[in-house]
């Protein structure tokens, strides 16, 4: 009836008369004590009891489907459908070639892949499994630690070119910054060094909160990036981008990436087979963007180590 909008088109759908759903609604509501609809000649409105009642229906659905998918895949070929959340950065510049690895291996499970950054909880935003950047994993969800991340500053050699030699922290406020939009508009930049911590005041000139634009701005020498090191690891590999101020360990929106589920649901056989394959592939790709890479040729494409 929510979905319908009106008594009729509910027992349309449904198959029924429009006088059957009314009294199995006025049955509903004597049994619960509560008015769940107001209802016009024209259209219902749900009340708040109704709101709440139409919510945990909602739940009810999801976890009977779940129940079923996973009595269905036991012993057979895993199927059903998972809804996943992803960050920007996470998504667009690391996870997307794994997802597609994921689909070719399971081609019983059908993916909806949301990347975005803007989530309140999994229930709310309909999925099943969200992944999360952040250093305090939110405590009404089962937050799983899936591994460490670790942000640097970088910037292109055409850019480094053109300035001068950035060797101390303080250099960093002449020149043009690349951040992301959530650490504010102006912001202290923490640094630390041999465990010795620093927090220098900075306004970047570019902000977002679409990594992948902040990576594509930063590649195309417009100024020094904050980004984690899973999105820039082979770039700084291959001397493509150079780490600024090295010795130093910038903090960026987060230290970990967790894998949230909602509490009070359990994840059906291809939400976990999916949560699973990620968690595999991010804890053995870590040891390549886990530490510093020196590029080819690192004391020549240095500007500082000239």
């Amino acid at each position: 009836m929510v979905e319908s909008k009106t008594l009729t088109a509910a027992a349309v759908a449904s198959g029924m008369t429009r006088s059957n759903v009314s009294r199995s609604l006025k049955a509903l509501e004597l049994r619960l004590n509560a008015q769940l609809m107001l209802r016009t000649t024209r259209h219902i409105e749900l009340t708040e009891a109704g709101r709440h009642l139409y919510a945990h229906g909602l739940r009810m659905l999801d976890e009977m489907q779940a129940a079923a998918s996973s009595i269905d895949s036991l012993g057979q070929t895993v199927r059903g459908d998972v809804r996943i959340r992803l960050p920007t950065g996470l998504g667009h510049l690391y996870l997307t070639p794994v997802l597609m690895d994921f689909a070719r291996q399971y081609p019983d499970i059908s993916l909806r892949v949301l990347i975005n950054d803007y989530i309140s909880d999994v229930i709310s935003a309909e999925v099943d499994v969200a992944l999360k950047v952040t250093s305090r994993p939110p405590e009404d969800h089962v937050a799983r630690r899936i591994c460490d991340v670790s942000w640097c500053l970088c910037a292109t050699p055409e850019f480094l070119a053109r300035q001068a030699p950035v060797v101390h922290a303080q250099d960093l406020t002449r020149c043009d910054l690349i951040a992301p939009a959530s650490m504010g508009r102006h912001f202290d930049l923490k640094l630390r060094a041999s465990g010795s911590p620093l927090a220098l005041r900075v306004t970047p000139r570019i902000q977002s909160g679409d990594y992948r634009f902040i990576f594509e701005s930063m590649m195309a020498g417009l100024g020094i990036g904050l980004l984690p090191r899973y999105a820039v690891w082979r770039q700084l590999a291959s001397g493509q981008v150079i780490e600024v101020l090295g010795d130093y360990d910038p903090e960026g929106v987060g230290d970990g990436i967790y894998m949230l589920t909602a509490s009070n649901r359990f994840p059906a056989l291809a939400t976990r087979t999916l949560m699973d394959f990620i968690r595999r592939h991010l804890e053995e790709q870590q040891k390549n963007w886990g530490t510093r890479v020196d590029p080819p040729g690192n004391a020549e494409a240095r500007p500082e180590a000239a």
